[in-house]
């Protein structure tokens, strides 16, 4: 975004040293991080993201960075589950292909986030979001066969997506950089109970089988929750 006027940008913020970083960048470049982490029902201490946005406040100013909170996409990933949570796996395979139970569950809990942002999004005037996606993380959700989808989906709504550190390979450069901007490269995250990578170097019919979902399920059920204006109101820890 270098050369254009200061942007907000809502951010999806883990806490954890991709999203970390991502918004380092953002800010550098001039934009505004309005951060926001989400709890899915499936993870354990989304409060702890506090810790880091906390940080990059303290050192940015809250002219340059903002926390929104904490929210829960639970109902919006309830969404993107049928019809996949009621098929036989010879269904799934006739249907998709061989979608892993691992990679179904980032697929449909990351486009939640996704549909989540882009309501906040109407709701705030903002036009730009970003995620540290990063492809060596061994999830399909995070490769250019799915970022690229992302996109023509952010696109489709009047905004942009952005994944500053997609192409960063090395952990080892991540620190490194989070050190040359004034930060100790040790974070408090919360953790997700289901987010399993695969041991395995990712298979093309496992990546043609979550583009599958997403082209055929995913896709068209995100745009009918956002015209419908879902609503996005409960934060994590809230629900009654």
């Amino acid at each position: 975004m270098g050369g254009k006027k200061r942007e907000d940008v809502l951010v999806l913020f883990s806490g954890g040293r991709d999203s970390f970083l991502t918004t380092c960048h953002l800010i550098e470049d001039d934009c505004k991080a309005l951060m926001v982490t989400f709890d899915n029902g499936a993870g354990l201490a989304g409060k702890n993201a506090k810790h880091g946005a906390r940080r990059i406040i303290g050192q940015y100013g809250k002219e340059s960075a903002q926390f929104l909170g904490v929210y829960s996409t639970a109902g919006l990933w309830r969404e993107f589950m049928a019809p996949y949570n009621n098929m036989k796996p010879s269904e799934v395979i006739g249907c998709y292909g061989e979608l892993p139970y691992s990679q179904f569950n980032c697929l449909t809990c990351r486009s939640a986030m996704y549909t989540w942002v882009i309501l906040k999004a109407r709701e705030l005037g903002v036009r730009y979001a970003a995620d540290g996606a990063r492809s060596n993380q061994r999830f399909v959700i995070e490769l250019p066969c799915m970022t690229e989808r992302f996109e023509e989906f952010f696109r489709s709504f009047g905004m942009e997506i952005m994944f500053p550190v997609q192409d960063l390979e090395y952990d080892w450069r991540l620190k490194n950089l989070l050190l040359g901007l004034g930060f100790v490269p040790k974070v408090l995250e919360p953790q997700c109970i289901l987010g399993t990578p695969l041991e395995e170097d990712l298979e093309e019919n496992v990546k043609e089988a979550v583009v599958a979902y997403f082209d055929q399920i995913i896709f068209p059920k995100a745009r009918e929750l956002v015209e419908m204006g879902f609503p996005i109101k409960a934060r994590a820890g809230e629900l009654l």
